[in-house]
């Protein structure tokens, strides 16, 4: 349910936003969808809030455990249970399909690049010696071809076509005078495979991301993934983004069904 609440949300947003916006008036059935979904998914994010909240009350934390992000936003005092309940919303929203769809993607490029997925065997077996020891950041940070075998799915399939911006002020783009509140969406799937910035851009090659590498060749940032960034960062960034990973614990998981 939680899936299909997502998929729900995702398309609704796109088909509202876009197409004639009745529902500011009466609400259509796309509406009603996509506020049937919503309710869902927040419902799904309060009841894990009151469940966490309950358990932090009755354990005791030592000043050097490293608390998950759930946690620091529900011991913050500059942030109360609308900005935690949106954050974990969130979350739910941008994790789910984009968690998968990066695995999924990521998980296919390995199997057919055999070895691309011997290097990435090897890195492993060196950083983890033992098959439980754990993954710290400090070992992540040390997975430099981990991030370069993800960076480089992400370049073929981003996990966004693209990124969109309502424009605050006139500009130029191309030549083209494009007047101020006009929607404007990077494609990032085509930006990511053309030859002028990344050669043999159909290819799959993580080397091109290692700095040290003979394939590596400087890249504009914003090529680099595919996601938001600035004043409205994308939440799927901090749970995909391969070069600054962020360690999640969580002690107890809610039912979704």
């Amino acid at each position: 349910m939680l899936l299909e609440a997502a998929l729900s949300t995702n398309s609704a947003i796109l088909l509202t936003d876009n197409g004639p916006q009745l529902w500011r008036w009466v609400e259509t059935r796309l509406y009603r969808k996509l506020k049937k979904s919503q309710k869902y998914i927040e419902q799904i994010a309060i009841d894990f809030i009151s469940k966490r909240k309950e358990s932090l009350k009755q354990s005791t934390t030592t000043k050097n455990e490293v608390k998950s992000l759930l946690e620091l936003y529900l011991s913050s005092t500059e942030l109360d249970m609308k900005d935690v309940t949106g954050m974990a919303v969130d979350m739910l929203l941008a994790g789910v399909d984009t968690t998968n769809y990066t695995t999924s993607f990521a998980l296919y490029h390995l199997a057919t690049n055999p070895e691309v997925q011997n290097n990435l065997y090897e890195e492993s077996c060196r950083l983890l010696i033992e098959p439980n020891s754990p993954v710290t950041t400090d070992i992540l940070s040390q997975a430099q071809y981990m991030k370069a075998v993800l960076k480089e799915s992400l370049r073929l399939n981003p996990i966004s076509v693209g990124i969109g911006r309502i424009l605050a002020q006139d500009a130029v783009l191309s030549g083209y005078h494009v007047p101020r509140g006009t929607v404007v969406v990077t494609q990032n799937q085509v930006s990511c495979r053309l030859a002028e910035y990344f050669n043999d851009p159909n290819k799959f090659q993580p080397e091109r991301w290692i700095k040290t590498h003979p394939l590596y060749k400087q890249i504009i940032r914003h090529y680099e993934v595919g996601w938001a960034g600035g004043v409205l960062d994308c939440k799927s960034l901090l749970i995909n983004k391969p070069d600054g990973p962020l360690c999640f614990t969580f002690k107890e998981r809610s039912k979704v069904h």
